[in-house]
């Protein structure tokens, strides 16, 4: 039984990585239901094939006379508690069919949500540490980048373009086989976290290169896909690398080495779309990040400085490695926040922030503190944010009356945690916090889990769950927690007669991930 969950597990993991991500059905009319229901039938068989071998398994156990209890961490309990929570609230919501399957097209209600909590303690229950799932994850990523590159420059090789010009909407703003660059930003801000990890860690050289070129790609595809999300998690990610990296100068310069390759083929990358002409120009969104700031000359004198940086501190010992990396990064910091500023300052004030943004943002509040004890405590039930808002507000003044998207009813208040505290309230959000801070502790030590949830949670500042980011989210999280279980069974292999931890000669704890 555990070969078959482990096997089983690899299976599924291949799903969620590679088929999921891969598979369009042949059009992006609907894409988002084509993804959904393929998740939702596929983690119903996976899902429900592992809960009864768990059941036998334990049955068996009870049995054979074994009084052995799970144990539960931190991020274990955070989960359990969010599952908790949606099916409470699920119960308690006075718009029947919505809190189960979720709002139209949308699908994030509580069958959803419960499979989400079921694949965080499937994979970290049944993964039995195989490699292959996570290549063959990676080499799809690599192939969607490299659709969506060919997307950028004007290509359509996989015709999904096809009924679509270049001056439609469609062109600009649909991209390789994930959809909706919103979409894409939210799958990358997980996804992209396993090649970067790798290659902060790889040994071999050619293990490395190729984690290079992969991450190298997803960082630039941020920036230029046309969701001013993207560059966010893009910095994100090298920041965390750079961080990671301060004890490490080895690691660190790998970092600096990332962040100089993104810049340079980013100065390149105008030079092509200019020197290709009129299509590859018109795949560059004009409300993204502009071709004018993609031809800005400054990408090559910030890639070589990094370049510089990455050959000075190799010379430097690791003290001052990490002064300069320190002093780096808070310049980094600085420069990020000016950045910000200017942006947020040139934006539209009031409820035109953030592509409209601002007010989705004032209607939910609105919403949250207008509501009665349960409301607050927990929530309109889940994915019920448009049930509950549209019919206790004025909300009808959010609905767009001109452009791509008049007439369009928001599911979701475009910020993961204010949408949280309408759907599923105080008890919910605390939960979810609970998650993110758990993990940050329990992880802290695996670039995958810090990586994953620091651009995760970035974005969940501006974008909402999704099918092709959450359960990734969960499925992260999951092969994290494996991780550290393993590493503390490692542990308590090596300790010796008395109890006490073995070194090694480096004086490193002997534990193997």
């Amino acid at each position: 039984m555990n070969d078959f969950a482990g096997m089983l597990c690899n299976l599924y993991l291949i799903f969620l990585t590679a088929v999921l991500s891969l598979y369009t059905g042949g059009t992006y009319w609907k894409l988002g239901d084509t993804k959904y229901m393929l998740f939702r039938n596929v983690s119903i068989i996976c899902l429900g094939a592992w809960l009864a071998v768990s059941l036998i398994r334990a049955a068996v156990s009870v049995i054979g006379g074994e009084k052995r209890f799970p144990r539960l961490g931190v991020t274990d309990i955070c989960v359990l508690a969010y599952g908790g929570v949606v099916l409470v609230s699920a119960l308690c919501s006075p718009y029947y069919r919505t809190p189960w399957l979720g709002y139209s097209e949308w699908y994030m209600g509580a069958v959803s949500q419960l499979m989400f909590v079921g694949v965080y303690f499937f994979v970290s229950r049944s993964y039995d540490g195989s490699r292959y799932p996570l290549y063959v994850g990676e080499a799809a990523l690599a192939v969607m980048f490299l659709i969506a590159f060919a997307n950028r420059l004007g290509f359509d090789p996989v015709g999904l373009m096809q009924p679509f010009t270049y001056k439609s909407w469609e062109y600009s703003h649909m991209i390789s086989t994930i959809g909706n660059i919103n979409w894409f930003c939210g799958f990358c801000s997980v996804m992209l976290g396993f090649p970067v990890a790798a290659y902060l860690k790889a040994g071999g050289k050619l293990e490395m290169s190729l984690h290079y070129v992969v991450s190298v790609m997803g960082l630039v595809l941020l920036c230029i896909q046309g969701s001013d999300a993207g560059p966010v998690i893009a910095a994100v990610c090298i920041g965390i690398s750079l961080l990671y990296g301060l004890g490490d100068k080895g690691i660190f310069r790998r970092g600096l080495a990332m962040a100089a390759g993104m810049c340079l083929v980013m100065a390149g990358y105008a030079k092509v779309v200019t020197f290709l002409g009129t299509e590859a120009m018109a795949a560059v969104p004009a409300d993204g990040i502009g071709l004018h700031r993609m031809a800005w000359n400054g990408w090559w004198a910030v890639g070589v400085m990094f370049l510089v940086l990455a050959a000075v501190l190799g010379k430097l010992s690791r003290a001052a490695v990490r002064r300069a990396g320190l002093a780096l990064m808070i310049t980094g910091c600085l420069a990020v926040v000016a950045a910000a500023a200017l942006y947020a300052l040139r934006m539209p004030r009031g409820d035109g922030w953030g592509s409209g943004r601002g007010g989705l943002w004032r209607f939910a509040w609105q919403g949250f503190v207008q509501g009665g004890f349960r409301q607050k405590l927990i929530g309109a039930g889940p994915d019920c944010f448009a049930d509950y808002i549209y019919s206790t507000l004025p909300a009808s003044e959010l609905t767009p009356t001109e452009g791509f998207w008049t007439g369009t009813i928001y599911a979701n208040a475009h910020n993961e945690w204010l949408n949280t505290l309408v759907n599923l309230g105080i008890l919910g959000t605390a939960s979810l916090a609970g998650i993110y801070a758990g993990s940050v502790k329990r992880y802290r030590k695996l670039p995958l889990g810090i990586l994953v949830i620091a651009m995760y949670g970035a974005n969940s500042l501006i974008s909402f769950q999704q099918v092709l980011s959450t359960p990734l989210l969960f499925m992260a999280l999951g092969l994290c927690e494996y991780w550290v279980r393993q590493r503390g069974q490692d542990r308590q292999t090596d300790r010796g007669p008395d109890g006490e931890e073995t070194e090694d000669l480096a004086g490193e704890r002997n534990i193997r991930i």
